[in-house]
């Protein structure tokens, strides 16, 4: 009997993995990691749901805990890596200030038709106007259709201040295109 509730689980484990793992690497590639940590801090995460089995039946939002989830794991990476220089105080600013760049990607087919590599460049340009929290906000919000709630969440601010940055960086976006034509 417990055999058989160690095989569901993993299954579910590698359900879970397998409909995650490539939203997860995007999110990490394009807060600035490496291929190489990314993964790692996938299989970290991974790995700590085979450890304990029951924390995936308290989830109710599975893509928001992996994100989040990432997300620490990677910032604890970050951490240990800078361990040698001075660290900021701890709830600053720039303690959660890693660069976070957005790619845009078009499907291979339409990367031949020059109009949609137009848009394409339109859109990076614009996105590089934007500080690495506007851009994280940005990605969040419609690459991976986070709430506010989630967002807050992940990027450790308030709900309101959330809705304020998407706010402020819809505006600039807006500014941006129109004086760009």
């Amino acid at each position: 009997m417990k055999k058989r509730m160690e095989e569901k689980t993993n299954k579910t484990i590698d359900t879970v993995y397998r409909t995650y793992v490539h939203d997860l690497f995007s999110y990490a590639l394009n807060l600035g990691f490496d291929r190489e940590i990314a993964m790692d801090a996938i299989h970290d995460v991974f790995y700590t749901l085979c450890l304990d089995k029951d924390l995936l039946n308290h989830v109710i939002h599975i893509r928001f805990y992996l994100l989040r989830s990432l997300k620490n794991r990677l910032l604890n990476l970050h951490k240990q890596k800078k361990e040698v220089t001075e660290l900021p105080p701890e709830g600053s600013a720039t303690e959660q200030e890693i660069p976070f760049s957005i790619h845009v990607t078009v499907e291979d087919l339409m990367i031949e038709a020059e109009e949609e590599e137009k848009i394409r460049q339109k859109v990076d340009q614009l996105l590089q106007n934007l500080t690495n929290r506007q851009r994280e906000i940005i990605y969040l919000r419609y690459t991976m259709d986070c709430d506010y709630k989630e967002i807050a969440q992940l990027m450790h601010i308030t709900v309101p201040a959330c809705r304020k940055l998407m706010h402020i960086t819809l505006a600039k976006l807006k500014r941006n295109a129109v004086s760009a034509n």
